[in-house]
């Protein structure tokens, strides 16, 4: 079952719901050489880049055409939140909050991977975490 798409040219993004256990979703990209699937629960974070958007799981990257906005229409709030103009955090692989850098930094479970968070963003990621 598709939750929800973005199209972009020759990219896509969907949500699909595992019929095995609904509790499971997955993020399914497309693009012109590949199609990915990647467990919502696999996701730290989204970064975005010079029109790119970079999928960071704990040991890969994925690299697609499509814009921020697009995947963040996509992603289900309650998990994903947008804590700077670049990033898209999954909120469930929140370690750690640096609050002495600027701009602040997050740290993930079993990661030395970090995103950033900035000023605009400081009250509702601190309000997300505390929930």
């Amino acid at each position: 079952m598709i939750y929800k798409r973005s199209l972009l040219s020759m990219n896509t993004i969907s949500i699909i719901e595992n019929t095995d256990n609904p509790l499971l979703f997955h993020c399914q990209i497309h693009t012109p050489k590949d199609i990915y699937n990647i467990p919502l629960n696999h996701i730290l974070f989204i970064e975005c880049a010079q029109k790119k958007s970079f999928i960071h799981t704990k040991n890969e990257i994925f690299t697609v055409h499509i814009p921020l906005y697009r995947i963040k229409e996509i992603l289900p709030s309650h998990l994903f939140l947008q804590t700077h103009r670049s990033f898209l955090v999954n909120l469930n692989h929140i370690s750690h909050i640096d609050k002495q850098t600027d701009p602040w930094t997050i740290s993930f479970f079993h990661s030395e991977k970090q995103a950033y968070i900035s000023r605009n963003s400081r009250q509702a990621i601190l309000k997300a975490v505390s929930d």
